[in-house]
């Protein structure tokens, strides 16, 4: 897609033709419904303030977070007081927290009972 260029020259004192206008307007709108790309590879692409993104944003490699609250948040399915926050202490060194290619539930260390820990210990045969 082609970057968006608009020019629109005025004299002071003439009058503004609103077909000028116009054309300028849905030069702007078929840019902005289209696929448009913000920069180009290799470069970035600064925005100061908040990005509202309503439907589905794809990123390739990596997702940088950076500030003093480096967090995801999840609504949930209705917009509510009630948020999910997913947050990592300070790291003193590069770490990686891999999920397993599963189907399951991440157990919180708190929810996890020690009664059925030690039986699984218990009754398992070790090699």
């Amino acid at each position: 897609m082609a970057a968006l260029a608009v020019t629109n020259s005025f004299t002071a004192g003439t009058a503004i033709v609103a077909a000028q206008m116009n054309t300028n307007f849905t030069d702007v709108v078929t840019w902005a419904t289209g696929s448009p790309n913000l920069s180009t590879s290799g470069s970035t692409t600064t925005i100061s303030g908040k990005l509202a993104v309503t439907e589905l944003a794809t990123f390739s490699n990596q997702v940088y977070l950076a500030g003093s609250t480096q967090q995801l948040v999840y609504e949930g399915s209705s917009a509510n007081d009630y948020e999910t926050f997913i947050a990592a202490t300070n790291p003193t060194a590069d770490r990686t927290i891999t999920f397993p290619d599963a189907t399951g539930t991440v157990a919180l260390t708190e929810s996890i009972e020690w009664n059925n820990a030690n039986n699984i210990l218990t009754n398992s045969v070790f090699n």
